[in-house]
């Protein structure tokens, strides 16, 4: 059985087949329009060779009505789920353009069996292939039933297919033997496909269909409600944890929060903006890491996050106190990179595979550093995964690497001497004209951390004591981000320790491989170190003594679970194994067809 990381990327693995459409609706209009044009020069021209005049009017007549056709489709379908007239082009595309292949194909079966004139059957037969993947698209994507499908999808192609083609031969080609046989069998394939799809994911998901028109209209129309339903429904409820340092001080207090709750799914739906949702919570005042957890650990609504934020000011327990910190660390152990810092007892850790890359950390290595961390004495550990770098999963050796460097690090850290300090936090929303960002960065914007070790007991700043932490609102960094800006803050004398991200996954929707786009792939290296400088700037402005608590809080919130992700990743598995059989069954038919009708 996959586990909950394994199914999510599975099921992102799967989502792509979802991008497996013309980019937009003019494009898609355009080669609906083209290929039903080819389609009336390919047969009257080519097999009945009418005349100029003839050709016109078959031209004007038929597209004509499919221009009007795709307005009865959008009529027809007017109460499914998924129903739109950019969706309807691009199915009147795709089988505009099926049907024309078939047209080719029998061009060349009578080219290669030298046939002394071409036959007529293929028309026909290409029209009902049009409809079954009509069939197909109506039942799985727009959600509608199997009558409503098969009503709607018979009457574009029919009624072109009547209106370019001469009434004298209406009945040798509406009342072919051969040809209506082997079309009913291609619609035929597209009914039972259908119906076996929508089952692929029982018992533990009653409907494929169902589940893939809610996502859908998640992903294309920003409508959550379906999806969130589903999601809800089979989430369960769970203790999540929440670390929390409270810096105060007499005229200001700021918040670096660690939740152990993963954003996502994706776009509006759940617990997607959560980074944000929680920066807003504590008045902009705050910096939300990301925690070891993967995607089980998503809130399923927005019901379920405005019940963790309220869980927030519920009883929170004071687990350390105190108003000095060690100076930062940074150990590396191959390709692992972890920062260390400690506040009295309690150490904090970042987290980095870059610039190499990597997915969410596993739960098991921060289960592993918290349980060393007990043993050597520490009240409680703050586990954050930087996540600022693009890659894969990690492998076994490479989650030992981070083992490595994050328990030599505690070791480090534990006998480290503590100093008071002095903190200030930036926010670009702070900034008269700040940056405007690209779809690279969540609404939180970016953030710098400005911690000044009173290393030499006076109350005099000395910059190299000052150590600087970037933060950004975003889902991943491009690889190279990071190593750019460290390198671009150094040359001007500024020591920047890591870069991390929310992993906020409210930018998302996007025709990429990822659905995303990482930190740094929109707005431009050179504008984000940038702003890094003048945040830092900003941030040595506001430079105070605080003290500080560190609290722990226990929230019971639903959360989506492993088992939701493998039931969705084993239906998704099955519906294209499924997928891949009846398209090889539909291309041995077709080939079938081309030799007997030649």
């Amino acid at each position: 059985m996959e586990n909950g990381h394994d199914s999510v990327s599975n099921i992102h693995r799967r989502w792509s087949l979802t991008r497996i459409n013309f980019s937009s609706y003019k494009i898609s209009l355009t080669i609906s329009i083209i290929s039903s044009l080819f389609i009336i020069l390919f047969f009257d021209h080519f097999y009945l060779q009418l005349n100029l005049i003839q050709l016109i009017i078959f031209t004007i007549t038929g597209t004509s009505f499919l221009i009007i056709s795709y307005f009865i489709d959008l009529y027809l379908l007017r109460k499914t789920p998924v129903n739109k007239i950019s969706k309807i082009l691009h199915v009147s595309a795709f089988s505009n353009l099926l049907w024309l292949l078939i047209l080719i194909l029998g061009t060349l079966s009578f080219i290669i069996f030298q046939k002394d004139f071409p036959p007529k059957e293929h028309l026909l037969e290409g029209m009902m292939l049009a409809i079954g993947l009509r069939i197909g698209i109506f039942t799985s994507v727009f959600g509608a039933n199997l009558l409503q499908a098969i009503k709607t999808a018979v009457i574009q192609p029919i009624v072109f297919l009547f209106l370019i083609i001469p009434s004298s031969i209406f009945i040798e080609i509406f009342f072919d033997v051969v040809a209506i046989s082997f079309g009913l069998i291609l619609i035929g394939l597209g009914i039972v496909w259908t119906i076996l799809a929508d089952r692929a994911g029982r018992p533990n998901l009653q409907s494929t269909f169902a589940l893939l028109q809610a996502f859908l209209s998640a992903w294309t129309e920003n409508k959550v409600e379906n999806i969130e339903k589903i999601l809800l429904s089979r989430s369960k409820n769970e203790l999540v944890n929440t670390y929390i340092v409270k810096f105060t001080n007499k005229h200001n207090y700021l918040y670096w929060v660690l939740p152990n709750i993963h954003p996502g799914p994706f776009k509006e739906i759940g617990g997607s903006n959560l980074p944000y949702q929680i920066y807003n919570y504590f008045s902009q005042k705050a910096v939300i890491f990301h925690s070891a957890s993967d995607h089980s650990l998503n809130l399923p609504s927005k019901g379920e996050v405005l019940e963790y934020l309220t869980s927030l000011s519920k009883t929170q327990k004071t687990v350390d106190y105190g108003n000095t910190c060690s100076i930062p660390i940074q150990i590396k152990s191959k390709k692992a990179t972890v920062t260390g810092i400690i506040f009295d007892n309690t150490p904090i850790l970042m987290l980095s595979f870059a610039p190499y890359g990597m997915d969410d950390i596993p739960e098991k290595i921060s289960n592993e550093l918290e349980t060393y961390s007990k043993n050597e004495g520490f009240n409680t550990i703050f586990i954050i995964d930087s996540h600022n770098a693009m890659g894969k999963k990690l492998e076994k050796n490479e989650n030992e690497e981070l083992l490595i460097a994050g328990k030599t690090c505690l070791k480090i850290l534990k006998e480290s001497p503590q100093y008071s300090f002095k903190i200030g936090v930036a926010n670009t929303n702070e900034i008269k004209n700040h940056m405007l960002f690209g779809e690279d960065i969540g609404k939180g914007g970016l953030s710098i951390i400005l911690i000044d070790v009173n290393k030499d007991d006076d109350n005099n700043s000395n910059k190299n004591n000052q150590y600087v932490i970037g933060w950004a609102d975003s889902n991943n960094m491009k690889s190279g981000l990071r190593e750019y800006i460290i390198k671009f803050l150094e040359q001007k004398g500024i020591r920047m320790l890591e870069i991390c991200s929310s992993d906020t996954h409210e930018k998302s929707g996007f025709r990429t491989s990822e659905g995303y786009y990482p930190f740094g792939h929109i707005t431009k290296f050179e504008t984000i170190a940038d702003h890094y400088q003048k945040l830092i700037d900003l941030a040595y402005t506001k430079l105070d003594v605080y003290g500080y608590e560190v609290f722990h809080i226990v929230s019971t919130v639903k959360v989506m679970g492993t088992n939701q992700f493998q039931d969705y990743s084993i239906s998704l598995d099955k519906a294209m194994n499924l997928t891949k059989k009846f398209l090889i069954i539909t291309f041995g038919v077709i080939s079938l067809m081309m030799i007997v009708t030649n």
